[in-house]
């Protein structure tokens, strides 16, 4: 599945993880409900739709989506063989580029939304990982997605999403390895701040 389209087909959908209705309960997926009670009522919040309250909302996104993801195992799947490689600084500055570039993301599908629904269907974990299953549905189509976590400090959070089998994580992973092997480091970076200030 080509890039564009497949993280076009995961943010259409897995963005619906802040506006279900169904809940499978479990320790995971009940963290990442009070994540998305929170969105909900930020994005719903008509007082922050005023243009001089946008960078408050944003603040307050990327806040409660910080609560649910794990940037760091993020970037160290995305970068694969390549994170041992890095400096810690280097480490510390892809992560939070990364993780910017995907709530950036997130945030530009929040203005998006029209009711699709995201129903759980099981959690399943086994020591520190596991696995939560849902179905995104929209116009009568059924989306398979799987949100892998991991427990860090007893608390879990989701380090990648799989949508219809394919990996987001994987993906990046891809066009990573590629702009690594032919530019280096430094222009990975120059493309990541480059699609964030776009």
């Amino acid at each position: 599945m080509k890039m564009k389209k497949f993280f076009g087909l995961l943010m259409a959908f897995s963005i619906f993880i802040f506006f279900t209705c169904a809940v499978q309960a479990g320790e995971a997926t009940d963290r990442i409900k009070a994540a998305t009670d929170k969105l909900v009522e930020i994005i719903t919040d008509h007082d922050l739709d005023a243009p001089d309250m946008a960078e408050t909302r944003a603040h307050m996104i990327r806040e409660t989506v910080d609560q649910v993801f794990n940037w760091s195992a993020f970037s160290q799947r995305a970068l694969g063989r390549h994170w041992r490689k890095l400096s810690q600084k280097e480490k510390d500055e892809f992560t939070f580029l990364f993780g910017q570039l995907i709530e950036q993301t997130y945030m530009d599908k929040t203005r998006q939304y029209s009711g699709e629904k995201l129903n759980f269907i099981r959690e399943e974990t086994e020591g520190k990982y596991g696995v939560v299953d849902a179905e995104g549905i929209k116009g009568g189509a059924n989306i398979a997605i799987q949100f892998r976590i991991m427990k860090v400090n007893e608390k879990w959070y989701i380090y990648d999403v799989y949508v219809e089998g394919v990996s987001l994580v994987n993906n990046y992973r891809v066009q990573f390895n590629n702009i690594l092997i032919k530019s280096g480091y430094n222009e990975l970076l120059d493309k990541l701040k480059s699609k964030l200030n776009s």
